[in-house]
């Protein structure tokens, strides 16, 4: 069935209606105006046998008064897979949630974001899996249920017609459960990208389902939610579309930086220092790591590996060893499954078909690169290494400021060494996004993992992800 996107609450919701799993043969509509929270409805004490949450008697709230108690281990359930905005890639760790109220407008560029917290006072919660799936129990049943998707920045708001109390509802839609395409579906992160001869980074994002109405440069200003920047100009010319500026503008001013959620930086085929302030001292490194400082994150490949080594925060700058501008190699990535995340990433790679059914841990980009000596793990996440011990990370996320407790820390930053769209047509030029027009190669699938997951709120990389917490 075909579900509306819900941008405001109905006008009118069931209050606590009898079904006969849960003691009753008949249904009961009790219509009244939002806000819900300024509306209570008291449990009768005869037949209902406990609607909402709370003590028998106790008033209950706007779609509380939905909940249903079931019998014989019976929940009112609902179910489904959340893909990225191309309908095919199911995501980890999307937030899953019912609100009681609308959720808040969600804040512009860079925020510090925490974990454990949404807007709309929600109801129930949970995450999507390792294979894109969630479970909500306990949900409301009636018509109209409201249901929130959210990872980070991008959140859509979706209205499910119709829950059978005491039953399972499955969605079977990916039209329904997908992240928006474009923001007149829901949120979306501003994103700022630039270019690099060497990796062409940019062409993962129109592969994940961003609608190409959504690319623009900066001069566009919020209409667009991608802008594109030009970076060095290396062994193969970085193009982008006509009006873009050069990546000096994005990472020479704080205040620009500021303006976007993600900055996506593509390998320009060396550290390029001429355009980040002429020296490892250069003060675009300052306004990156106050950036990140500030809750920004930043998306890197190969030699973009900079913004970590030159950063002005200790650190930062301590989390990784390099080497810095070491040859690619031919061994694939292999991953690490013994943490959560890192066991997550492994199913997911395999469910996408990124990787062989008899190796699944393992992955091949178009090249890769030794830069990376080791992370410090009190710092720094290592996700992958290589076949040869000897040649360091593939992988690491770092959450900013690195060595600091979760709750004190709101930037994140990914670094991939390797170089994912090295070969092949896809461009990023005059024409783009219009030039990416090949599937997602399996190396993509590991930007695209990344790319929703840099977005995602700030934790402990290495615990388990929880469900945000209700009242």
């Amino acid at each position: 069935m075909k579900l509306a996107s819900w941008l405001v609450f109905p006008a009118a919701l069931l209050g606590c209606f009898f079904a006969a799993a849960c003691g009753s043969s008949s249904a009961t509509t009790n219509e009244h105006e939002y806000p819900p929270d300024a509306t209570t409805a008291r449990r009768e004490e005869g037949g209902v046998g406990g609607f909402g949450d709370g003590d028998a008697g106790a008033p209950c709230e706007g779609l509380r008064c939905q909940q249903a108690a079931c019998s014989g281990g019976k929940q009112t359930t609902l179910t489904g897979i959340v893909y990225a905005p191309n309908g095919t890639l199911p995501l980890f760790n999307v937030i899953v949630y019912v609100p009681s109220s609308k959720p808040a407008p969600l804040a512009k560029g860079a925020t510090c974001d925490k974990c454990g917290v949404v807007t709309g006072d929600p109801i129930v919660t949970t995450l999507t899996d390792s294979r894109g799936r969630f479970e909500l129990t306990n949900v409301p049943a009636g018509k109209d249920i409201p249901v929130v998707l959210q990872i980070g920045k991008w959140r859509r708001q979706i209205t499910i017609p119709s829950i059978t109390a005491c039953t399972t509802t499955t969605l079977t839609d990916p039209e329904t459960t997908r992240l928006p395409k474009k923001r007149s579906e829901g949120d979306m992160p501003q994103i700022a990208l630039t270019t690099g001869g060497c990796d062409k980074l940019g062409c993962m994002l129109p592969k994940v389902g961003i609608d190409a109405s959504e690319f623009g440069v900066e001069s566009d200003g919020p209409t667009k939610a991608v802008h594109t920047y030009i970076g060095a100009v290396p062994k193969v010319s970085a193009g982008g579309p006509p009006g873009a500026t050069r990546a000096e503008a994005l990472w020479g001013s704080l205040e620009t930086l500021k303006r976007y959620d993600l900055a996506i930086l593509s390998c320009e085929c060396d550290e390029k220092l001429e355009n980040k302030g002429g020296s490892a001292n250069g003060a675009p490194f300052g306004a990156m790591t106050e950036y990140l400082e500030l809750g920004g994150r930043i998306f890197t490949t190969d030699f973009m590996y900079t913004w970590y080594r030159y950063s002005t925060e200790a650190s930062l700058r301590s989390a990784v060893s390099w080497r810095g501008g070491a040859p690619g190699g031919g061994s694939p990535m292999i991953f690490d499954s013994t943490f959560p995340k890192g066991q997550a990433l492994v199913e997911w790679l395999s469910a996408v078909g990124a990787t062989p059914p008899a190796d699944p841990g393992k992955l091949k980009p178009d090249v890769v690169y030794a830069n990376v000596r080791s992370t410090d793990p009190a710092m720094a996440l290592t996700w992958a290494t290589s076949e040869n011990p000897n040649a360091g990370t593939r992988v690491f996320t770092t959450n900013v400021p690195a060595g600091l407790p979760a709750e004190k820390q709101c930037g994140k930053g990914v670094h991939i060494d390797a170089h994912i769209n090295q070969l092949g047509s896809d461009k990023v030029d005059a024409t783009y996004p219009a030039g990416c027009n090949s599937a997602l190669k399996p190396g993509e699938n590991l930007l695209a993992f990344f790319f929703f997951d840099v977005a995602s709120c700030i934790q402990n990389e290495s615990a388990p992800p929880k469900p945000p917490s209700l009242r």
